[in-house]
């Protein structure tokens, strides 16, 4: 049977799963059904908000988390707050709009949780509801207990990080060995050089990173903001060589008449683009969920992210999604009985299946990820799970202003406009700035 329906580019699961899984169940109580007595419960409504998928609708909402919601708890309606509804939330908290469920990446944490005053500490719901937190990746508990200063203000829902996606026909074409686990980053420094060609008038790149991702994720752990001095550390040795790293694959990209390279090489959409609609782009890193769009026609496969020598084989730094209850929900109790379900070895099984990394330990959930996905078949799946996941680097609030200016200060970088120091430099003065300014609005 077919667990999720995938239409449109988005994954979504068919409503008709999660009666099918209930029925099958056993009599016993399930993993996170603490309300699932609806009988004694009185109806509740609990309206959620998520970004990252701006384009949801509520009918998307419903059928990747709503019906399943609905089949678990019959007293509980799940509300979704489209995210087109407000670019960011500030429309909709200044419209009065309350919120029991959040949704947010770990990048967007501090920006939407924290910076709105939504966090919550559901320690004491942990406790009541007899949450076990050794089942779930410990980076990712320990990731929010450094948010929340000891307690905890979420528990993780999916997880990714960059990996290596490569297509096997350009290296085919000029007959270059595939990228394989374990490499160095100079080794496939190697294979850049050699499929960065052009062919018949068609150009072709070797090796592309998205900037944004590939820095927030950086394997050296290197810290973008102090965060006891909130001073801007872009200056960091470690964080000066993951750039230096990165720059040399720029500077294989050949120019027109001396002109900087194009913006797209900078963005992820465009290299998406060159990878999976032109086929120009030999190798391209990004999260792994990003290959879920690819077109059937593509022959593309995975490999590990590249090694540092220095580090030994550690990989990059997971990015999870977190599921939080908002401060403002009057409705917590029932919140978190949603949250176990949701973080259930049920649920997150079937997220797997259909290709979204799950953030808990069980090894036997993550063999089962993309299993219901056709294109997935074949692929070097053991690649997107590193051996060793690099240690979260420090967050603060100040972050997201952080990765915006490094990012633009990698692009001046990688176009030759200005050189590492000089652009590092620039990047941290504006940042500074961009601090001070926040700062000054909270006084």
């Amino acid at each position: 049977m077919k667990s999720w329906v995938q239409m449109s580019g988005k994954i979504i699961i068919a409503s008709t799963l999660a009666g099918s899984l209930l029925a099958g169940c056993s009599g016993g109580k399930q993993e996170g059904e603490g309300a699932g007595e609806s009988g004694k419960q009185e109806p509740v409504e609990l309206v959620f908000y998520q970004t990252g998928n701006a384009d949801w609708t509520e009918d998307d909402f419903m059928n990747n988390y709503g019906n399943y919601i609905k089949q678990k708890f019959p007293n509980i309606t799940p509300k979704f707050v489209p995210v087109p509804a407000s670019k960011n939330m500030d429309g909709l908290i200044t419209g009065g709009q309350q919120f029991d469920i959040l949704i947010f990446s770990i990048g967007h944490t501090h920006l939407n949780l924290i910076r709105n005053e939504f966090q919550y500490d559901i320690s004491d719901l942990i406790k009541k509801k007899n949450v076990d937190l050794s089942r779930f990746e410990p980076f990712t508990i320990e990731q929010q207990k450094e948010i929340a200063g000891g307690g905890i203000y979420g528990l993780p829902l999916s997880n990714t990080s960059p990996v290596l996606m490569y297509n096997k026909d350009i290296f085919d074409k000029f007959g270059v060995p595939y990228p394989k686990d374990g490499m160095t980053w100079d080794e496939v420094y190697d294979l850049a050089k050699q499929l960065t060609r052009s062919d018949n008038g068609t150009q072709y790149y070797g090796f592309l990173a998205s900037p944004e991702h590939i820095l927030k994720t950086n394997q050296f752990s290197a810290p973008f903001v102090d965060p006891k001095t909130f001073k801007p550390m872009f200056d960091d040795p470690k964080m000066m060589t993951f750039l230096d790293n990165l720059k040399r694959f720029y500077e294989l990209i050949p120019t027109t008449d001396g002109k900087p390279l194009e913006g797209g090489f900078f963005a992820s959409t465009a290299q998406s683009r060159m990878f999976s609609k032109d086929k120009t782009l030999a190798m391209w890193s990004h999260f792994s969920n990003s290959a879920v769009n690819f077109p059937d026609d593509l022959n593309w496969d995975y490999a590990s992210l590249p090694y540092f020598k220095e580090l030994g084989q550690v990989g990059p730094q997971a990015y999870p999604g977190y599921i939080y209850i908002s401060k403002t929900s009057k409705h917590k109790d029932e919140a978190m009985d949603v949250i176990q379900a949701l973080t259930s070895d049920e649920f997150q099984t079937i997220r797997s299946k259909m290709g979204i990394e799950t953030a808990l330990k069980n090894p036997e959930i993550k063999k089962t990820f993309a299993q219901d996905l056709p294109k997935y078949k074949g692929k070097n799946i053991q690649a997107i799970f590193p051996q060793q996941y690099a240690a979260p680097a420090p967050l603060t609030e100040y972050n997201d202003l952080a990765w915006k200016r490094l990012n633009e200060a990698f692009g001046d970088i990688g176009r030759g406009k200005k050189d590492i120091v000089t652009a590092v430099r620039d990047s941290s003065e504006l940042l500074a700035k961009d601090i001070q300014a926040e700062q000054t609005k909270k006084k």
